[in-house]
């Protein structure tokens, strides 16, 4: 993990301030799912990035940062993106088809369906064309889309298998039709933030419980509070740091989470205090692995990687049965079994 990049991170949460297309922190086949609304290309004062560019300049933009996605997802992870119909802004172009294809044709996801999401927000016109006259009247429809992509295998064999969907939920969720309100710039601060229902219904909708959540285009950090509140690890990239300290005071407000040790699940004294203690067992690392993060529900999967960390810190011996060690402490009552292979610190 770069720390230099690791702009904030709690027990769930990890925000990196880079360029998606550098970034080093996130590895290969990692994450479960993506949840992300690219720049839309109409020029849109962001601080950093240039919402102005040509159409094929554009196109080749979404290539890039999808390939970069498609290397992060897990061979059955799915890919939530939201982005427009079309746009009249700039001249009259097909996004939402033009996208879906690049990403299918070009990149190599596979197409499973499109969820249209009404926000009712007509406003986003710029020009009605011919007014009131057929000779050149502009069409726009006030909506936009969430392509449901997914990478090799869409049936999800990876991760806790705990869903937490609601009967009522899942029937109204699966209509392809979508209505809620978008978010207001203003009370955010951002230019273009998306409200935190539309990750939220795609979170609970398309992961399990415990499931690693990316947003490459971070924004104000919707995506990252839909996912801590529904108990997911959520991950966000931006290149811009004002936006990544918007991202860090919604989720403290929202979320009421706290900056943690930045690139670090546990400190390494504590680590290396409690491994120098005489008598300490693998059982007391472990279990001092859940101490330090109560509310946190751990995979074997988290487990195995901080394993990995710390043994490269030299601050542990590398722990080879772990997922006996855990199994164990779950019999005695330490810690909590809330599904195959997926526990909790009983506090």
């Amino acid at each position: 993990m770069n720390e230099n990049e690791i702009f904030f991170q709690h027990d769930r949460i990890l925000i990196i301030n880079d360029d998606i297309f550098k970034t080093k922190t996130i590895k290969q086949k990692s994450v479960d799912l993506i949840v992300t609304s690219p720049p839309y290309n109409v020029d849109i004062k962001y601080n950093l990035h240039d919402d102005k560019i040509s159409y094929d300049q554009y196109k080749e933009f979404s290539k890039k940062w999808m390939n970069r996605c498609y290397e992060w997802l897990k061979d059955d992870g799915r890919f939530c993106l939201n982005i427009p119909l079309d746009k009249n802004k700039g001249g009259l172009q097909s996004v939402g088809a033009d996208l879906t294809r690049i990403a299918t044709k070009e990149v190599g996801f596979k197409y499973q369906s499109t969820i249209v999401w009404n926000e009712g927000n007509i406003s986003r016109r710029t020009a009605w064309g011919s007014w009131m006259s057929a000779s050149a009247p502009y069409v726009i429809a006030p909506v936009e889309l969430i392509v449901i992509l997914y990478k090799n295998t869409w049936k999800k064999t990876s991760g806790s298998k705990e869903s937490d969907i609601s009967k009522k939920e899942f029937t109204d969720w699966t209509n392809g039709l979508w209505t809620f309100n978008g978010e207001k710039k203003n009370k955010i601060g951002h230019p273009a933030p998306f409200p935190v229902e539309l990750p939220r219904r795609c979170i609970k909708l398309f992961s399990y419980v415990g499931d690693t959540v990316l947003d490459p285009f971070l924004g104000s950090g919707s995506t990252l509070v839909a996912s801590y509140l529904n108990n997911r690890i959520g991950i966000g990239i931006d290149i811009d740091e004002h936006y990544c300290k918007i991202a860090v005071d919604r989720l403290k407000k929202e979320c009421g989470i706290s900056q943690t040790n930045i690139g670090k699940f546990l400190d390494d004294s504590e680590v290396k205090n409690k491994t120098k203690m005489k008598g300490t067992t693998q059982s007391d690392i472990i279990l001092q692995y859940f101490k330090n993060h109560p509310s946190k529900t751990i995979h074997y999967d988290d487990v195995r990687e901080w394993i990995k960390e710390e043994t490269m810190k030299h601050s542990i011996t590398e722990i080879k049965a772990f997922e006996k060690v855990m199994r164990t402490l779950a019999k005695e009552g330490k810690i909590i079994k809330i599904a195959p292979g997926l526990f909790k610190f009983k506090t």
